[in-house]
């Protein structure tokens, strides 16, 4: 994926059925991906600073994009081309997005939670905490935060509720949530460990039914599960990728890393 470069790599997606890339220097490109090659389509730069995240969004399906030049942008297909179509702009750098039907969710570089209705108007929730990270789940909205709680809000209804409680560990009060994922019945956060556990027993405010480290000094900047794999983008760590039931090691992009979920019952586990 040479040519000229752009800086580092800050977010990507796939987009009608290609992948989208961010880049530190406010660059978008959109790749043709086929067996493992891929073919740059577009080379499109709009937004100022770094692309720091993406999302879907439901009306005239659509692509957003967040930026620290403190806006998001709004993009379509148009004549077989990928435009922006409209710009919304922020007070803050927006480090997290994510959506509901015309609803847009945002983190702000302040840990501040806003949502846009259809008609741009902007109110802020969960003013009380901190929060790193979002995603939007079955009609509702969980938040990591800095202080290791969990908190959950059901869209329809404007209910808050904490799902799990900050750690009373001083050694977990500095692990900030950096990335929340809910599949199946499971929900799994990420710091510099990994748990996991069904959501109704973090409604219980159980202790998580799985935990592991990645490698020493790393923290997960980022996770995904996608069947019964979970990849995690660490800060630092020599990547590993490991199936079962036979194991497999090899090469994936630095600071990367692929995981087996629970099987059997059985946490994931990496080496």
């Amino acid at each position: 994926m040479g040519r000229r470069s752009s800086g580092a790599v800050t977010a990507l997606i796939f987009y009608r059925g290609k992948l989208c890339s961010g880049y530190s220097d406010g660059s978008i490109k959109v790749w043709e991906i086929k067996g493992q090659s891929a073919t740059l389509v577009w080379d499109i730069k709009e937004h100022r600073k770094a692309v720091t995240c993406f999302s879907h969004f439901e009306p005239g399906d659509s692509l957003l994009s967040g930026s620290a030049d403190k806006t998001i942008r709004v993009w379509q297909m148009v004549k077989r081309k990928m435009e922006c179509t409209e710009v919304i702009s922020m007070k803050e750098p927006v480090q997290n997005l994510d959506t509901h039907g015309q609803l847009i969710f945002t983190v702000t570089h302040g840990h501040g939670v806003k949502v846009f209705d259809a008609s741009r108007k902007v109110k802020d929730i969960c003013k009380s905490k901190h929060v790193k990270c979002i995603r939007v789940v079955q009609g509702r909205l969980y938040m990591g935060c800095t202080d290791s709680s969990i908190q959950e809000v059901v869209i329809a209804r404007n209910h808050e509720q904490e799902i799990r409680a900050p750690s009373k560990s001083w050694r977990m009060q500095n692990r900030p949530i950096n990335s929340v994922v809910m599949y199946k019945d499971w929900l799994y956060c990420a710091s510099d460990i990994i748990e996991g556990s069904n959501f109704k027993e973090w409604k219980r405010h159980s202790k998580p039914r799985m935990s592991m480290a990645p490698d020493k000094g790393a923290s997960v900047l980022a996770m995904g599960i996608v069947e019964d794999f979970i990849y995690l983008n660490c800060s630092s760590s020599r990547s590993i990728l490991q199936e079962e039931p036979d194991m497999v090691e090899g090469d994936a992009a630095e600071g990367g890393k692929v995981i087996s979920r629970q099987q059997n019952n059985k946490p994931p586990h990496c080496q």
